[in-house]
């Protein structure tokens, strides 16, 4: 049996699945889903690759639309999803201008250079995987980062060990596969005397690995999407065979007892009070109050939360006698049980420090005196 047509027929397989889920996914209203069917078409046209390769070499331009330049922006889309598991609002398009301006560059180079280009095309892969191999480990430092920064406050442990295997095995399977494929470039090219049994023996194996290896990555990133159908649900199926029965009401009772506990009773200015104790408050199923935040507010319970922990905290502000109180003295009396996770907060969503919004809130009231 041809094992190598098997795996690429497999591969070209798993491929289509891709590109199915990640038209849901792109339906899906939360930014983080977006992120992620961009993510898993990058994928899903590094399946079909593998799988037609025998087909497209030779077609210019399809060639061109499954180009290595696409898994420049592997890296990038990776860590703003993770990103965006934290509600946090940052820019999306400085992450991206590289990845662009870089294909741009390939285009031009291909359609315009095409004789030189087609004449150094081995030696553009090969700096372009290097390129790849330190973009890669560069997003990953700082993802990595962003995990005990960020996602160790707003995440449930469970959650966070899920986020957290997924964002370290895709990595160190793009860093190994680039490097390999790298490696075996330079040696063929450069060394190929000095390391002739090396490349005569192990790099056929090399390749025939990553042929092999594709598949079985591609099935592991369909499981962790499996794990994410949440949203898939929710386009599927009808909302009443999704949600629990206590969740199909009219929107404007659940908005009331939400506002009931929140606005009018203030729970949330308990550091303790969560989703959990707000399901025992208004006696519905955790798991689908959660998903009435997600899908029906646009918003994650956690971020709903601090929000109006800002609030209180600007509220109380303005009182005279918060003068003698510290900002950390105010932000524990509106709820945050730690001053790490308050001042993150206030930054992301107010764009500026605690001290500077107290400096510019007292400028204003000296200005109007």
């Amino acid at each position: 049996m041809n094992w190598p047509e098997v795996f690429k027929g497999i591969q070209l397989c798993l491929g289509f699945q891709l590109l199915i889920v990640a038209v849901f996914l792109f339906s899906s209203k939360q930014k983080r889903n977006k992120l992620l069917a961009f993510y898993t078409i990058l994928i899903s046209i590094s399946s079909l690759s593998t799988g037609l390769y025998s087909y497209i070499e030779n077609a210019p331009f399809v060639s061109f639309l499954f180009g290595a330049h696409l898994i420049i922006f592997h890296a990038p889309l990776l860590f703003l999803y993770i990103r965006s598991l934290g509600g946090t609002d940052g820019k999306t398009w400085p992450h991206l201008i590289f990845p662009l301006s870089y294909t741009l560059y390939y285009i031009i180079q291909k359609l315009y250079f095409s004789a030189f280009f087609a004449e150094n095309g081995i030696h553009l892969l090969v700096g372009h995987l290097v390129l790849c191999v330190l973009i890669t480990i560069v997003y990953f430092y700082f993802g990595s980062r962003f995990f005990s920064l960020q996602l160790e406050d707003s995440l449930k442990q469970k959650a966070l060990k899920k986020f957290r295997l997924f964002y370290v095995i895709t990595n160190l399977h793009s860093i190994c596969l680039y490097t390999l494929m790298a490696i075996s470039y330079i040696t063929v090219l450069y060394y190929y005397d000095t390391f002739q049994d090396f490349n005569e023996r192990i790099v056929p194996h090399i390749f025939s690995f990553i042929i092999y290896i594709h598949p079985i990555t591609s099935i592991i990133f369909i499981s962790y999407l499996l794990t994410e159908t949440h949203s898939l649900q929710s386009l599927i199926l009808d909302k009443r065979i999704v949600k629990h029965p206590s969740l199909i009401r009219n929107d404007k009772d659940i908005i009331g007892q939400i506002e009931q506990v929140i606005d009018v009773e203030k729970r949330f200015k308990n550091p303790s009070f969560n989703l959990s104790e707000l399901a025992k408050e208004v006696g519905w199923n955790e798991k689908e109050l959660a998903e009435y935040f997600n899908e029906e507010m646009s918003i994650p319970f956690s971020k709903y939360l601090n929000q109006k922990r800002i609030s209180e905290f600007k509220r109380l502000l303005e009182e005279d006698t918060m003068s003698r109180y510290s900002m950390e003295g105010i932000a524990d009396m509106a709820g945050f049980k730690s001053r790490a996770t308050f001042f993150r907060v206030f930054k992301n969503q107010e764009g500026m420090t605690p001290a500077k919004y107290r400096e510019k809130h007292l400028a204003s009231i000296r200005a109007t005196v």
